[in-house]
């Protein structure tokens, strides 16, 4: 056999070429998941053709590394054959493993028999090329070991390449490390191929051909010329990337930066920005002395609208009144949607006359009716006016007291405006104190959760307790929630409470079912700002984890109107409740739209009949077949039915006979500190019908809950 001896610097030549182009390829094929359909395919075929022609080059340099003692020629035909079965190869199995999006087994293993077999029929081509008169002897178990390779090296090529693709950290020293291994696989198999290749002595080459020095420089010249226009290619767009990717990124910021600022249904300011500009009219005033007013604005009966025609049609109205209103507009007035159908309107530079001339002027604006689509629609306003600084000296007493002008409107009847007038507040809430008194009422423990019992209606058996928030004052004492909870909404305070009350019920449910009480279920009412509370599922699991409570031993009570607010998000946060196994109940049945439709998508396993419905049973024939409807539309669709607000024995024998399965009310006993629950309990246990007594320091005036 004749000697052969290798040249070192072509061999690291010849690694360096798989790994350039390897490199190479790894970059086309993350490029394919950042561009457009035309560009993808582009780098699909770079891609492929970059690997193909790196793994010839490779091959031919190895080739010219090895020093025989004599000079050798290539056949022409079979070395172009050579390098076009390469390209074709690499370009179909980096096509196939990378054309989907979830990695398929099937397709690299294809992709990987195409890659690994074009990587083989290239090189034993590349071989045969070799112009001898002497036959090549082959070692077989060195051909089967660098097909074996091949193989390897094609998989680990392909799967890098699927892998690499979609990865944005550290992404050049992973593709980096990622060619070092390609190239190193695919010379491993091109040296493997080599070593099984023995040349006879009576080898001798035959005329013709390209020489070594022609092949050379042409395979330099190829590799040097494509390696580096795509090495340019990848580095102009990835920085025409980089600038289109900045400028997203400035017009993000600005779409952030509107969406902060102003309402994305009407345009209009939003609250933050109205706040901005409340502070800055606030300096002005104090500067020049000056007054300014505030005008609360909210639509009449917009939930109607909402309810018979759809949340669209809503929009629609909005975007009309907020046109209508901003048409009577000063450019120094200032109007801004607060959400729903609230708005506030800010005018720098005037007293209550002048506020409530533009009211005036407002409500003639709204007289004609609105046409949204094929509806024709009649809209009135109710406005609550108050000025700096007669009204008030800080933005929150004066956006609360137009607050309270405007409500105080809606109670006498709608479509007018008022002026703030200490008699329009609540008893309470007129008093400073009250706000700084509910702001501190959690941190000093004020806040109290009592129950009420809910008794099995055949049997005067206690089956679970509705939970119940009452805030203990250290000077007006225990108030139910009526008198303080319309303030922590619009605070937002009721979000911290809320995280509160679930704790301090699962708790208290923790311990009785430690005293044995295993059955008892416990009623939680989710109020509005509660329910719309991003993270309000985990909270509640996660606190019923915390005392090893099963989901079904606690009920969330949600009324008709919050479901409705939004009801796509309510599907798919009642929809989560009930899948984790909890109890859905719709609270005041009845009250609200009650669309029987909403009971088939909503997955309520439970209605509460409002208490007015109860109330008039005895006397209004009415009344009692609308509780009866509702009982037969739950029993229909599978669910229970809790009866609330029973105060005498023939609700309760009414109740009981149309089939209700669960009652409520003052007949039986009041909301209870938890302390008093086990007075209860043995109150039913010796059958003796006695409502709780008050706890000192309970309001005297009834508050309902």
């Amino acid at each position: 056999m004749l000697t052969v001896t290798w040249h070192p610097l072509l061999i690291a030549t010849s690694y360096l070429v798989a790994f350039i182009a390897s490199f190479v390829a790894l970059e086309s094929a993350a490029k394919m998941t950042m561009v457009t359909r035309r560009a993808a395919l582009f780098w699909r075929l770079a891609g492929g053709v970059t690997l193909g022609i790196g793994i010839w080059s490779m091959h031919f340099i190895g080739m010219l590394s090895m020093n025989m003692p004599m000079p050798m020629s290539y056949h022409l035909t079979l070395t172009i054959a050579s390098l076009l079965i390469a390209i074709f190869a690499a370009t179909l199995g980096l096509n196939i493993v990378v054309s989907g999006n979830r990695r398929s087994p099937l397709r690299l293993a294809i992709a990987t028999l195409i890659l690994g077999s074009g990587v083989v029929a290239m090189h034993y081509t590349g071989m045969a090329a070799l112009m001898l008169h002497a036959p090549i002897r082959w070692n077989s178990t060195l051909v089967a070991l660098s097909v074996l390779i091949a193989m390897l090296a094609a998989g680990v090529a392909l799967w890098l390449a699927f892998h690499l693709r979609n990865q944005h950290k550290g992404v050049v020293l992973n593709r980096i490390g990622a060619a070092a291994v390609m190239g190193l696989a695919i010379c491993a198999m091109h040296y493997t191929g080599m070593h099984a290749a023995h040349f006879p002595h009576e080898s001798q080459p035959l005329p013709g051909g390209i020489g070594e020095t022609g092949l050379a420089m042409w395979v330099s010249v190829t590799t040097l010329t494509l390696l580096g226009i795509m090495l340019m290619v990848s580095m102009v767009d990835s920085h025409f990337r980089a600038l289109r990717l900045m400028d997203n990124l400035r017009q993000l910021n600005k779409q952030l930066e509107q969406q902060a600022r102003f309402d994305p249904l009407t345009g209009l300011a939003n609250r933050y920005q109205m706040d901005l500009s409340m502070q800055a009219c606030l300096r002005d005033a104090l500067q020049k002395r000056t007054s300014f007013a505030v005008l609360f604005i909210n639509v009449d009966r917009f939930k109607e609208v909402n309810d018979a025609w759809g949340h669209y049609v809503g929009d629609a109205l909005l975007m009309g009144i907020a046109q209508r209103i901003a048409a009577r507009l000063t450019p120094e007035m200032i109007l801004a949607r607060l959400g729903g159908d609230a708005f506030i309107l800010l005018l720098p530079d005037s007293d209550a006359e002048k506020a409530a001339s533009l009211a005036t002027a407002l409500l003639e604006t709204m007289r004609p009716s609105l046409t949204v689509g094929n509806h024709q629609i009649n809209v009135t306003l109710s406005m609550g006016i108050s000025v700096w600084p007669e009204h008030g000296e800080t933005l929150h007493e004066l956006t609360f007291k137009a607050d309270a002008a405007m409500s105080h409107v809606k109670q006498e009847g709608r479509n007018g405006w008022a002026v703030w007038r200490p008699e329009m507040s609540g008893i309470f809430t007129t008093d400073p104190g009250f706000h700084k008194d509910l702001n501190l009422a959690l941190e000093r423990q004020q806040f109290e959760l009592w129950y009420q019992p809910l008794y099995l209606a055949e049997r005067h058996e206690i089956h679970g307790f509705e939970a119940l928030l009452r805030w203990n004052h250290p000077e007006k004492g225990v108030l139910a929630p009526n008198a303080f909870l319309p303030t922590l909404e619009k605070t937002g305070l009721i979000i911290p409470v809320g995280v509160w009350a679930i704790e301090q019920a699962c708790r208290q449910l923790r311990f009785w079912t430690d005293q044995g009480f295993h059955h008892w279920t416990l009623s939680y009412n989710l109020s509005a700002v509660q329910f719309e509370q991003p993270d309000i599922f985990e909270v509640i699991t996660r606190t019923l984890a915390k005392y090893d409570l099963a989901p079904s031993r606690l009920i969330l009570e949600v009324t008709e109107s919050t479901a409705l607010k939004n009801l796509e998000r309510s599907i798919e946060l009642l929809n989560a409740f009930s899948h984790a196994g909890f109890t859905i109940s719709l609270d005041d049945f009845g009250t609200g739209y009650s669309n029987l439709l909403m009971l088939s998508v909503l997955p309520a396993r439970e209605l509460k009949i409002d208490k007015s419905f109860i109330a008039s049973m005895p006397e209004s024939d009415k009344s009692r077949k609308i509780v009866l409807t509702i009982i037969n539309v739950a029993r229909s669709l599978e669910m229970k039915v809790v009866a609330e607000g029973i105060e005498n024995e023939d609700q309760k024998a009414m109740l009981i006979e149309m089939d209700c399965d669960y009652l409520q009310g003052y007949l039986f006993s009041r909301p209870i500190p938890a302390s008093q629950v086990p007075w209860r309990v043995l109150q039913d246990k010796s059958d003796r019908q006695i409502i709780a007594p008050a706890v000192t320091g309970y309001s005297a005036s009834p508050q309902s809950d």
